[in-house]
């Protein structure tokens, strides 16, 4: 499966118990008809990526673009309240960031976050 899209946020990263890295991010894919002509609204789609490919994606930030190519998984697991919940996410086999960030403007090093 390949999908190009934009990031709805910076995505999460995070050690997870093997000491691997995991990132985990939502993109919002455009609709395309058939005919290859957009439609109205957006898909989102969960995505996980692991180890070397969730390195280095601590700088993306939330609209930027992203090519993702990978596997469809189906992710299962009881709640808290015994409810069985399910969802599809995509684990990423390759990514690749399409937009550059923005050069960071000269003095801001040292300002503070708002």
């Amino acid at each position: 499966m390949n999908l190009i899209g934009r990031l709805v946020e910076a995505p999460s990263v995070r050690s997870v118990v093997t000491g691997e890295v995991e990132c985990t991010m939502r993109v919002a894919i455009p609709r395309i008809g058939v005919s290859g002509i957009p439609e109205p609204g957006v898909v989102y789609v969960d995505v996980v990526a692991a180890g070397l490919r969730a390195r280095g994606l601590g700088d993306v930030r939330g609209g930027m673009r992203i090519a993702v190519s990978g596997r469809l998984d189906l992710d299962e697991w009881v709640d808290a309240g015994g409810e069985r919940r399910a969802r599809h996410e995509v684990v990423a086999d390759q990514l690749e960031v399409l937009d550059r960030l923005p050069p960071a403007s000269p003095g801001m090093a040292d300002a503070e976050p708002r």
